[in-house]
């Protein structure tokens, strides 16, 4: 008689929530999860906050475990995404990490989606993510599958076993600055095998308050961050999946100034990307000469 297998992960989930003198998103967030069912903890890593993050989570008692981190180096500078997932994850106690940015408020279902997809090894899970609508075609992150690559591994919306998590290295706290760092955690996962799915029930929405606000300062600094992932790891398959391949970059600088009205905000959004990119680029060059 053939031996069966079964592949055995517990269920609990860490919710690694990082955030950062937002604390209006944050109990939002936070109060979104108090109807999520499941078991599951939630670790809120506040990332050199000096609002009022940190007097809210001392009196905010929820239903749900929760732990409260503090991050940073003082004065108010944050260490960044990077780090305070990765500081998150050590404190983790769920075997399933699920990596969720403080402006991703969960829908009903959003944790017993992601559970439920933990059926094989090394599976990392991509959730929905919806914008609201005044949000739609500015260039905020909207993902409603079915496919999904490396690149949609992200903070905002991605659980994984920690074991895998742990196995690649985390994130890499190098990527301190806007963007950049979720895409060489993607690329890391994939390299070492990961069984990507898409779960369309894991709904969240993205309130990206950063479109609101400094879309096109955000732009520029992802451009130049996904330089940064292309000539950490040297392969030219990530210069296209990013967007930051020279000859792209070239032939969009060239079309989007008379095109991008044509886009809307979204034009005016690659346009500056492209431009982060190109920067990043020549300052690479004048590093090697």
């Amino acid at each position: 008689m053939r031996a069966t297998f079964r592949y055995k992960l517990s269920t609990m989930i860490s919710v690694i929530v990082p955030t950062h003198n937002r604390r209006e998103l944050l109990e939002k967030k936070l109060r979104a999860l108090e109807a999520q069912q499941g078991d599951f903890e939630v670790i809120v890593v506040a990332d050199g906050c000096t609002d009022d993050t940190q007097p809210f989570l001392r009196d905010y008692h929820p239903g749900y475990a929760l732990q409260v981190l503090e991050t940073g180096d003082g004065y108010g500078r944050g260490s960044g995404a990077a780090n305070a997932r990765n500081q998150g994850a050590r404190a983790a106690r769920g075997d399933i990490l699920l990596f969720s940015d403080d402006d991703v408020i969960p829908l009903p279902g959003w944790i017993a989606a992601h559970q439920k997809a933990h059926t094989q090894p090394r599976t990392v899970v991509v959730g929905r993510l919806k914008l609201p609508p005044e949000l739609r075609g500015t260039g905020a992150a909207e993902l409603a599958g079915p496919r999904v690559y490396w690149w949609h591994v992200t903070g905002n919306n991605t659980s994984m076993p920690r074991a895998l998590f742990d196995e690649v290295g985390g994130y890499d706290p190098a990527f301190s600055a806007y963007g950049g760092e979720d895409s060489d955690l993607g690329y890391r996962l994939m390299k070492a095998g990961m069984r990507l799915v898409f779960v369309p029930d894991a709904v969240a929405v993205h309130e990206a308050l950063e479109h609101r606000t400094r879309a096109m300062q955000k732009a520029r600094q992802a451009g130049a961050a996904h330089v940064q992932v292309w000539k950490k790891h040297g392969d030219s398959r990530i210069a296209w999946a990013l967007g930051v391949n020279p000859t792209l970059l070239a032939v969009k600088m060239a079309l989007l100034p008379s095109l991008k009205g044509l886009l809307g905000s979204r034009g005016e959004y690659e346009l500056a990307f492209c431009w982060g990119a190109w920067e990043a680029l020549e300052a690479s060059k004048n590093v090697r000469t």
